[in-house]
């Protein structure tokens, strides 16, 4: 039995452990939605060319209806990312409403294809 705590000792130290905050947004108005949308895109990138996103991007349900929004921040604290998605357009017109959850990334992988000889990339 203390062979399986320790090799699972083990695997837990060796994983990323790497911690985000996650914004969830959720529908409060659509008509305030579609004025907003710029102004949320000129937002996120500014913020990920800062290097404070890790990812964003839409929701949709299994028939690929809206289901809102999630964005992943990298921020040094729980107040931090609030303070990030406060600022968000679709938030201050009031479009959408968010929540903040923290992750742990543990697990996964990211591939990331160069071809030299063309420049093209493929990340999948």
């Amino acid at each position: 039995m203390s062979h399986a705590i320790d090799d699972d000792e083990r695997l837990v130290s060796m994983m990323l452990q790497k911690t985000f905050f996650v914004m969830l947004r959720t529908t409060a108005d659509a008509t305030r939605i579609a004025p907003a949308m710029h102004d949320h895109h000129r937002w996120i990138i500014a913020l990920e060319k800062e290097g404070r996103i890790f990812a964003s991007g839409p929701l949709s349900g299994r028939e690929g209806e809206p289901a809102g929004g999630m964005t992943v921040f990298r921020a040094a604290s729980h107040e931090d990312a609030e303070a990030m998605a406060g600022g968000d357009p679709l938030v201050t017109s009031g479009g959408v409403t968010f929540e903040i959850k923290r992750w742990t990334v543990n697990e996964g992988r990211l591939i990331l294809s160069v071809d030299f000889s063309d420049r093209s990339f493929a990340l999948d």
